[in-house]
């Protein structure tokens, strides 16, 4: 498989979204940088050509460009897409790794979604349902991020953790259904695209001038501190095994639906991605939410 592949990075501004982006650029892929703000996009963009520079990769003429979008945001989600569509012709890959935790929750979007479940799982959902016919195109890989904590249980009856709001669970909720959509989207679509999901570990890029923004506050703040300090890596860590995965793999239909922890794969069965019924049930709840026309609910 030829490394001159177009990888979609949603989250690249993050540290594991932004180790992902150096990782695939300098094994020679076009990188399409995917965030909310486009200054800090393009300044995202232009710390990767100066890394290619200064590593004096024979890749140092790849393509790094940028797409904003923000997933809490349908509309803007599906101008993304479209966007996407018009200026990519092959689409290989999409790395799902923009999140966010929003204390003093919950958090509700003029849409009536909360801000945690929109950001984290309905529009990257509805983003990857818009490019997959076109992805299909050229055996397209999509990797969902994962959070390396425990599973939390899905409350059917409320969904998005607003009647019964706790930030912590609610946002261990968001990251258990993208696994889910891991699991589901590589049995929907087998033989068409293949999708993983990806445990990156702790990953803190501590060089970031946002970080001391981004840090919860009370207990849940105090404790990503002491784990910053004590066990956080690198963006590479988790950077260069997302490049192995995208651009390594001769056949992906061998990696359809699996987990990997880093650069492992995961032998014991995820309890998540492995639930037929929540998975078929999650799909269905999002494709009503998304308005998505009926042929993507259940592809041939």
């Amino acid at each position: 498989m030829s490394n001159r592949q177009t990888i979609l990075v949603a989250g690249a501004t993050g540290s594991i979204g932004g180790g992902a982006a150096v990782a695939l650029a300098k094994r020679g892929a076009s990188v399409v940088l995917l965030g909310r703000k486009p200054e800090t996009l393009e300044a995202r963009a232009n710390s990767i050509r100066v890394a290619l520079s200064e590593a004096q990769t024979k890749h140092s003429d790849v393509e790094v460009a940028a797409l904003t979008v923000d997933f809490s945001d349908m509309e803007s989600v599906t101008r993304a897409a479209n966007e996407a569509l018009d200026r990519f012709p092959t689409i290989h890959g999409l790395v799902l790794s923009a999140v966010t935790l929003k204390q003093d929750g919950p958090n509700i979007l003029p849409s009536g979604h909360e801000l945690m479940f929109a950001t984290n799982v309905i529009g990257p959902f509805l983003f990857t349902q818009l490019l997959l016919e076109r992805m299909q195109q050229s055996d397209g890989l999509v990797l969902h991020v994962v959070a390396p904590y425990m599973h939390e249980e899905i409350d059917w009856d409320d969904l998005e953790s607003i009647k019964n709001h706790k930030a912590g669970v609610a946002f261990n909720r968001t990251k258990t259904c993208d696994r889910i959509i891991a699991g589901e989207l590589a049995r929907r679509y087998a033989g068409k695209i293949s999708s993983v999901a990806f445990n990156p570990s702790f990953i803190i890029d501590k060089k970031d001038p946002e970080l001391k923004k981004r840090w919860p506050t009370g207990i849940m703040g105090a404790f990503w501190k002491v784990a910053t300090i004590l066990v956080a890596r690198p963006p590479r860590v988790a950077g260069e095994p997302i490049a192995d995965l995208m651009l390594s793999s001769i056949d992906r239909s061998s990696i359809n639906g699996a987990l990997f922890k880093l650069n492992k794969r995961v032998k014991k069965p995820d309890k998540a991605m492995n639930d037929e019924a929540s998975g078929r049930r999650l799909w269905e709840e999002l494709a009503r939410n998304t308005e998505l026309d009926a042929e993507l609910w259940n592809p041939v």
